[in-house]
């Protein structure tokens, strides 16, 4: 009886919660968007996408829509909930409310608007409260409340009012089925409603979603938390397992063999296609809430969780999951290794172990839970390793090896980082171990391990060691540099040299050693590195080029010859290509930031089972399927706002769908703007949702934009002070695969002001053209005058000119004269010097004769005497040339002397001469020469000639004499 009661405990209290315990080991990343981000209400009864990706959420306080990047939201006229959605093939997208239901669609300038289908309903009919379903079906459209369902076929709504009370209604494949509460289930058949249960379970069985999960298998999920498989008319309940009858309002097909459900109590639950759940999905595991509205799955494999509040998307159906081993404290994951068909996980505090199913692809798949490895804890697992079939862990406290349940220590002296095989022959007989204080020596004999003790040499922290093929030993110190070491022959020693800076490293800080390709590899600030023996120096590695630049801090070879890596910022692998021998980098940003920085690992176990160290446990990619599921992206335009004195919404994000079935602008929504919009704002996004939302947007702005931008994960741009013309802005996206959207435009134009407009300019030709004829019209008047201005401006000219030619001519005729005067009266002075001379020669002579005449003498003398005196006589003869030179003189001098005797008459002859030689500006000494006189004498005959004449004394008798 004891045993009986004991089973009995242990058949319906601990194998069921041993049971729910079992989750699957990787859990999908949750990300959270509260009301304030959304800007709706508390609550979201339903979620839909259309074709773009663009996602729908029935909300409290109406309609709100998610593109990637941007929220909207568009309120019914009434104001009132939005309890249902649906969208059709065409993106309309039908709505039902609280006393009313209709449709959204595109409208002008791109935005939603809404038509209610209200007045189409049969006047006793219009009075109903919510309407719990909406969908389409063949040519109809079927809106659910609780007494009709309306049908919508063109502009006509038929009526099916219900026998007692309409419970549900939904669509599998090309069926449309209904649950009643008096006739059970039905299905839509020829226009009628036609049963398929008509009894069910359980009397109060409310159906809350019907799914398709492979062919002819669909399941149902109750509000009371139960699954039933529908098969031949008939129920077969699923999860028999232990269940509270929580409500669970909501279901999702994820796909052929898995839905999710919503709970009320306990978050999402991923179940199997038997119902059994695998995965359960709340606070604990990423949810803020866990009272779930509603749940549905987007066409990335995303689940969207509609909550208390916020709304929810878990990453589901991404490569990427984590591995969190202790959900209550978490851990950081350090390395991680799968030995014995189990994943072994050394962390922040201790070793954590969680079986795998075997033959299962995808590890983290694998229906299992962690537990934490017996007194493996107290400090920081730093590393496991397998080393000749056995599992060592290097810890805080020393080198162990797991075995069974149990920790065997090998060397507890100080921490252990890592351990290097000296030998590639198996087994290994001797390793390296690096530890925080030098180096240990581990030997295996006899399949057991033991310590060889530490080793002589240089002590420092050794956290990684690689040995080449010339039996170096290289370690790294992130902080010093790297050490170049070798083993004594009896391997008790070493010696290290400390290499830097000086030996080629871009920087003594931040170099680690790996071995990739059996070539030791260098990771350094600037990329990759090799060390020249010839030329004793690091140098840039030539098969690594696409890793110039790049600060890298650890690499790992997985067995397709890709290598992963970590750098200061992100993780990512270099993908290599065979053919062409080169690598294209790959990065990670959906885990960007949660990776291990400063103790990166990753176990490359296969292409569908990479395990990262993360800062919460582990990192799980399946790489195989992240390529394969990788598509091509999608960019959307979700606003072009206009900035002037108030901003002007042109485009809301939907332009009109074209026959060919894609959204573009169509020409007749072109705008032409005024001139004051000349500042516009682009926003843009991707329908990428939960992990995948880390998208790059590249845009150009086609007649102001030279080229394309830089790619960024920005998702505005802004132009200010646009000059009027026709531009085109256009957009695209890229993923991390480098796989790069079509491009999104948008064609608008810009009108000039009124003052450019083509009447403005019509009006500025016109004016031009008269302005210019008038211009040349005064301009013809001004030449005239200005000719004449001119003709009688150059006859003046000439006139002076001509004036000018006679002055000179006279000018010259003067000189001429006065030249020839002057010589003249150069010549007359020399004529009356001499003809003075001579006359006063002729005086002498007279007195001469007078003196021989009284001279006697002799016949002979006598004879001669009136020889001489014949003589004289002829030379006083010529004093006769004084009237001659006196004549000569007037004549010269405008009658001068007549003019002084006419007015003198006092004068003697001699009075005239010295008058003449003072016109002839003779000085008092030649005219006393002349006289043959003393000049005191010629002084005297001027002091006469002035009071003859007369002249006063304030004048001088030249000037007197010049004036005559």
């Amino acid at each position: 009886m004891k045993y009986l009661a004991f089973l009995y405990f242990f058949v319906f209290f601990i194998a069921p919660i041993s049971l729910c315990g079992q989750n699957l080991l990787g859990l999908p990343l949750v990300n959270n968007y509260n009301k304030t981000v959304y800007g709706g209400g508390s609550r979201t009864w339903d979620i839909k996408q259309d074709s773009r990706g663009i996602l729908y959420f029935g909300n409290s306080e109406g309609l709100i829509t998610f593109d990637g990047r941007y929220w909207k939201s568009y309120a019914l006229p009434n104001h009132t909930i939005i309890r249902s959605l649906w969208i059709d093939s065409h993106d309309r997208i039908y709505v039902g409310g609280q006393g009313d239901f209709g449709y959204f669609e595109p409208a002008e300038q791109g935005g939603l608007t809404y038509t209610s289908l209200k007045a189409l309903i049969p006047e006793e009919y219009r009075n109903f409260a919510d309407i719990w379903n909406t969908l389409s079906f063949g040519q109809s459209v079927f809106f659910r409340a609780t007494n009709v369902i309306f049908e919508l076929k063109g502009q006509k709504i038929t009526v099916h009012p219900a026998a007692a009370e309409w419970y549900f209604m939904g669509k599998v494949g090309e069926s449309l089925f209904a649950q009643d509460k008096k006739n059970g289930l039905l299905v839509y058949r020829n226009n009628h409603w036609s049963p398929v249960l008509a009894t069910l379970p359980y009397r109060e069985m409310k159906i809350a979603s019907m799914l398709p999960l492979g062919k002819d298998r669909i399941v149902l999920s109750t509000l009371n938390n139960q699954n039933y498989l529908l098969k031949d008319r008939v129920l077969l309940q699923l999860n028999k397992e232990r269940w509270d009858d929580s409500y669970t309002p909501s279901a999702a097909r994820i796909d052929d063999s898995t839905f999710v459900v919503g709970n009320a109590k306990e978050g999402c639950h991923i179940r199997d296609r038997d119902g059994k759940t695998i995965q359960r999905i709340g606070i604990r595991e990423g949810l803020v809430n866990k009272n779930i509205s509603a749940v549905f799955v987007d066409q990335q494999k995303n689940i969207w969780v509609a909550s208390d509040n916020g709304i929810s998307v878990i990453s589901y159906g991404s490569a990427v999951r984590y591995l969190r081993p202790n959900l209550e404290n978490e851990v950081t994951g350090l390395s991680s290794l799968i030995f014995d068909h189990k994943l072994y996980l050394s962390s922040s505090n201790g070793v954590y172990v969680a079986p795998i199913s075997k033959g299962l692809k995808d590890q983290s798949r694998s229906l299992s839970s962690f537990s934490l490895f017996p007194k493996s804890d107290g400090g920081e697992a730093w590393l496991l390793e397998e080393l000749n079939g056995r599992l060592l862990l290097g810890h805080n406290k020393g080198l162990f090896q797991i075995q069974d349940q149990a920790l065997l220590p090998l060397s507890n002296r100080t921490g252990t980082w890592n351990v290097l095989p000296l030998s590639s022959v198996y087994p290994v007989e001797q390793a390296l171990v690096g530890t925080y204080q030098g180096l240990e020596l581990l030997n295996y004999q006899n399949g057991i391990f033991q310590s060889g003790g530490q080793l002589r040499g240089f002590v420092d922290s050794y956290r990684f060691l690689e040995l080449d093929d010339k039996n170096t030993i290289w370690a790294s110190h992130p902080y010093r540099g790297i050490y170049r070491m070798r083993l004594e022959a009896d391997r008790h020693a070493y010696d290290a040299v400390l290499l830097t800076k000086k030996n080629g490293l871009p920087s003594d800080y931040q170099n680690f050693v790996f071995k990739i390709k059996d070539q030791i590899v260098f990771a350094t600030e600037k990329g990759l590195y090799t060390y020249d023996y010839i030329k004793n120096a690091f140098v840039k590695s030539a098969d690594y080029k696409e890793f110039d630049g790049l600060t890298i801090r650890y690499l790992k070879e997985d067995k397709e010859g890709n290598i992963w890596y970590c750098t200061d910022k992100y993780v990512g692998v270099a993908q290599f290509d065979a053919k062409n021998k080169s690598y294209q980098l790959i990065k990670f940003p959906e885990i960007e930031g949660m990776n291990t920085s400063g103790f990166d690992h990753i176990n490359t176990y296969d292409k569908n089972n990479i395990y990262i160290g993360a800062e919460k446990g582990i990192i799980h990619i399946n790489y195989e399927k992240y390529i394969q599921e990788a598509r091509k992206p999608l960019v959307l335009l979700s606003q072009v706002t206009a900035k002037s004195a108030q901003d002007s919404i042109l485009f809301a994000g939907y332009f009109t769908k074209n026959a060919t079935g894609t959204y573009e602008q169509l020409r007749a929504d072109q705008l032409e703007l005024a001139s004051k919009f000349n500042s516009f704002q682009f926003a843009f996004s991707s329908p990428s949702f939960g992990i995948h939302e880390h998208m790059e947007f590249s845009y150009q702005l086609v007649g102001y934009d030279e080229d394309w931008s830089t790619w960024a994960n920005i998702a505005e741009k802004s132009y200010t002070n646009l000059p009027s013309g026709k531009y085109r802005f256009q957009v695209r996206v890229r993923n991390n695969l480098n796989q790069i959207s079509e491009t999104v435009s948008y064609d608008f134009t810009i009108l000039p002001p009124w003052y450019l407009s083509i009447w403005a300019k019509l009006v500025y030709i016109l004016l031009g053209a008269m302005g210019i004829y008038l211009f040349f019209k005064v301009q013809k008047q001004v030449w005239k005058k200005q000719q004449l201005q001119y003709e009688k401006k150059m006859a003046q000219l000439r006139y002076i000119h001509q004036l000018e030619i006679e002055k000179s001519e006279k000018e010259i005729v003067k000189l001429n004269n006065e030249k020839l005067e002057q010589e003249v009266l150069v010549k007359t002075k020399e004529l009356a010097s001499a003809s003075m001379q001579l006359l006063e020669n002729s005086g002498t002579l007279v007195k001469v004769r007078d003196e021989l005449a009284k001279i006697e003498g002799s016949e002979e003398e006598a004879s001669e005497l009136k020889r001489i005196n014949n003589l004289l006589k002829d030379v006083e003869k010529n004093s006769a040339n004084w009237d001659q030179f006196a004549l000569h003189f007037d004549e010269l001098n405008d009658g001068f002397l007549n003019k002084l005797k006419s007015n003198h008459e006092g004068l003697s002859r001699n009075d005239l001469k010295v008058c003449a030689y003072l016109k002839l500006n003779f000085t008092t000494k030649q005219i006393a020469q002349l006289q043959n006189i003393t000049v005191r004498g010629v002084e005297i005959h001027r002091y006469r000639l002035r009071k003859k004449l007369p002249v006063g004394k304030d004048r001088s008798l030249s000037d007197f004499l010049n004036e005559i």
